[in-house]
């Protein structure tokens, strides 16, 4: 049922109520009127994708600016003219008090960017009919503004202002939405006048500078260590806390933007969604190292990594986007499961799906204005408390390849790799990063998840539109309560006084704890102690800074929840790739080995839904053979020549044909004795180059198929030991199934038919392009062309 909040239409009657208004509201008004309002007012919404609201415009022009200025004209919206009063005067005075920082034009009161999540608020509770105290709303604001341009101004000195990029004036301020806390305060984006920005977050837990910082943080001490089982690069950003007395109660972070490789990933005739587009092995080195920035946040307790707090971006300088947290409030905290981050969802367990980790490309968002205009049928604005989720014209958080396929799924042999490379270099270095974080953290807060964000936004939305069931009685404050793990932990749940005096200021209950461990606070300054816990789920957990990550047993569950979530895009299936083999025989069942050759282990952890098991065993490695990797590369240039020139003569050089087949002859000859002597040439006994060629030789080879099919059998057992790469696997596979008059499966043999190269017959061709995707293959028509060009006939 859609609850209408105010209903209007155009005025009828002679004159303009805008004559009749202050000031400031004629001001706003006018900017309406020519369509430079922006946020002011709540967005106009029309019916979207999948049952969602699209955004269609802000109000603007004649039309909406005369029903707005009636409005504003009358008794209920009285309190927002007062606002916008109050707001004009503090931009008069805030211009005059900060000339030399803020640009010409700075700030007013007609700039959505800054004023709009306020005013909109206003004009919703007046359209309501909700009681709204605008005057202490508009000092909580102007008193947070006041400050946060105290502060820079002491800051901007400093040398963490000192690339270009980031000298003054301000251009511009925008006020991001989502919650407040703590006097209304909100994460700010500052606009320099070299064309970089900054987000400038007003809260005291802040873990990106313990995290993230580029030159001393956990994740820069991490990228630093020698790789203990494969190249590891977690995600850093420039941050920094403040400078002065009050310098722990606030931070300034580098602003991330979109990567260039942006695009479309998902269209219909009426809409398109844009996020983060790769290339296969660009895709293939992103979801790695999101793999490792995933086992990271597990060991550190890293939480509410969902949409909005984690982002795929590029910074300046590079070329290839991370995934990169931008909201590290919740750390240390004692995690049970990879779930319990926020990068993956539990939707049996009712998450939303909209982790950090999207796996499809939803239209939907979990963001979204509380109440909303639709335009009325006979023209006119009617304002309704928005229900239904908002659609989203681009996503930061649903990366996909140049294939269409999203999330790491597709990647999952790559994603899992990038866990286990990261917990054997956290595993390998514990007590190194264990006293970076007791040196690191004495100072600093954690931030306390008392309940689910959502429960106190509804809640909170609730008062401003005057619906709801008022079901927010105080309750108790003791463990169960406060650690949202009792009954009232639902969306309609009980608040203690804590709680219910935040909320009663329309903020987001926000409470800490230093992150050397003490009492829970509330944010301040000064931090008030709250008369609660301690409870057992509330970070720092000393268990998970000083314990957990010490072996390679802790990383189990983590790679259970990863497979588990990635299950409905992979399936069961046994994939392979990056030194690791993963099977999946159920959602719950499972199994993912490693290779680890630096340590001469093979690492293989097995699950199902009851538990995890993990085991150890040698990893035999030949050694490596000099001459046989001599023999195969001079047998491949050879070959190479020979076959160059058979080509060139239209396969109709009856006496290079003749050499090539003797030479192929001998060489097979030769490599049985090998593989009696050696086994099969992989990388290890002869290097990457030569194992290809090995791999060729049996392709070219003609008499008894014996042979060529016990080698077929070897190359396969490479593979699945990471000593040969998959396509090998494809193209000999083929070759013997040409010889023996089958179709091939994987489309890499090819025959010249009326001076043209296409295919061989194959089997079930609509599955081709599908078999090569598993062995990491590229698609057969890119495949193809690149034959044709290379092979294209000479001119006569």
């Amino acid at each position: 049922m859609t609850e209408v909040l105010w209903d209007a239409v155009p005025p009828s009657g002679p004159g303009d109520a805008s004559a009749r208004l202050p000031a400031a509201a004629r001001k706003v008004v006018e900017a309406v009127r020519a369509g430079s309002a922006g946020r002011l007012f709540p967005p106009v919404l029309r019916p979207g994708e999948d049952g969602t609201l699209a955004h269609h415009r802000f109000p603007a022009g004649d039309t909406d600016a005369a029903v707005l200025a009636a409005a504003l004209a009358t008794p209920r919206f009285a309190p927002l003219a007062a606002l916008l009063d109050s707001l004009d005067a503090w931009c008069r005075a805030a211009a005059a008090r900060h000339g030399g920082l803020l640009a010409p034009g700075l700030p007013d009161v007609t700039d959505g960017a800054l004023f709009g999540p306020l005013v909109a608020e206003c004009f919703t509770a007046c359209a309501a009919g909700a009681p709204y105290d605008a005057a202490g709303q508009c000092a909580r604001w102007t008193a947070f503004l006041d400050l946060f341009l105290r502060r820079l101004a002491r800051d901007a000195a400093g040398p963490w202002f000192d690339r270009p990029s980031l000298r003054l004036p301000v251009t511009g301020v925008e006020a991001q939405d989502g919650e407040t806390h703590n006097g209304r305060r909100r994460v700010l984006r500052v606009r320099l006048g070299g064309g970089g920005s900054v987000a400038y977050k007003p809260r005291p837990a802040g873990g990106e500078p313990l995290f993230l910082a580029p030159d001393d943080s956990v994740f820069a001490l991490l990228n630093a260590l020698p790789p203990a089982s494969g190249a590891v690069r977690l995600p850093v950003l420039r941050c920094t806390p403040g400078s002065g007395p009050d310098g722990r109660e606030y931070t300034w972070q580098e602003w991330l933007e979109p990567p260039a490789q942006w695009g479309v990933i998902r269209r219909s005739p009426a809409s398109r969604l844009y996020g983060t587009r790769l290339g296969r092995r660009q895709a293939r080195r992103f979801w790695h190292r999101a793999g490792a920035f995933a086992a990271a946040a597990f060991r550190f307790g890293l939480a509410d990594l969902g949409e909005g707090n984690v982002l795929a971006g590029t910074r300046p300088g590079e070329r290839e986007p991370l995934l990169h947290p931008v909201d590290l409030e919740v750390f240390l905290t004692p995690l049970r499961r990879l779930y319990d981050t926020g990068l993956v969802a539990d939707t049996a367990a009712g998450d939303h799906h909209h982790p950090g980790l999207e796996d499809r490309a939803r239209w939907c968002t979990v963001d979204g204005p509380v109440a909303h205009f639709a335009e009325r049928p006979g023209g006119g604005l009617r304002l309704v408390r928005r229900r239904r989720p908002c659609a989203r014209a681009g996503t930061r958080t649903v990366v996909a390849d140049t294939g269409g396929r999203t999330g790491y799924g597709p990647y999952l042999p790559a994603f899992l790799r990038g866990m286990f490379d990261a917990w054997t270099l956290m595993s390998r270095h514990h007590d190194t990063v264990r006293a970076f974080l007791d040196r690191a953290a004495r100072d600093r807060y954690v931030r306390v998840l008392l309940k689910p964000t959502a429960a106190y936004t509804e809640v909170l939305a609730d008062r401003l539109t005057g619906t709801g069931d008022g079901a927010e009685a105080a309750a108790g404050d003791g463990a169960e309560a406060a650690a949202g793990t009792g009954p009232g932990s639902g969306a309609r749940a009980s608040f203690g006084p804590a709680e219910t005096a935040q909320l009663d200021g329309l903020d987001v209950p926000y409470f800490l704890r230093p992150a050397s461990g003490g009492p829970l606070l509330c944010a301040g300054p000064p931090h008030t102690p709250v008369p609660a816990g301690p409870h057992p789920g509330w970070p720092p957990s000393p268990a998970v800074r000083d314990e957990r990550g010490r072996d390679l047993s802790g990383l189990g569950v983590a790679l259970r929840d990863a497979a588990e979530y990635a299950y409905d895009t992979v399936g069961p299936r046994t994939l392979h790739g990056e030194g690791v083999l993963v099977r999946l025989t159920d959602r719950h069942t499972g199994e993912v080995r490693f290779d680890w050759p630096e340590a001469g282990r093979r690492i293989t952890y097995a699950w199902d839904r009851d538990a995890v098991r993990v085991r150890a065993e040698p990893l035999v490695r030949p050694a490596p053979a000099p001459d046989v990797r001599r023999r195969l590369l001079r047998v491949d240039r050879v070959d190479a020549a020979l076959r160059a020139r058979w080509v060139a003569s239209g396969f109709t050089d009856e006496d290079t044909e003749e050499r090539l087949r003797t030479l192929t002859s001998a060489a097979m000859h030769w490599l049985r004795g090998v593989v009696e002597r050696h086994g099969w040439p992989g990388r290890a006994l002869v290097g990457p180059a030569a194992a290809d060629a090995a791999c060729r030789l049996v392709q070219h080879a003609e008499g008894p198929l014996a042979f060529p099919r016990e080698c077929l059998r070897l190359v396969e057992r490479a593979a699945r030991d990471g000593d040969l790469p998959w396509r090998q696997v494809a193209y000999v596979t083929d070759a013997l199934r040409v010889r023996e008059g089958r179709p091939q499966l994987y489309g890499t043999k090819f025959r010249m038919r009326e001076g043209e190269l296409e295919p061989c017959p194959m089997e079930q061709p609509d599955l081709v392009d599908e078999r090569r995707r598993d062995l990491g293959m590229e698609p057969l028509a890119r495949y193809a062309a690149r034959l044709r060009r290379r092979y294209r006939p000479q001119a006569p």
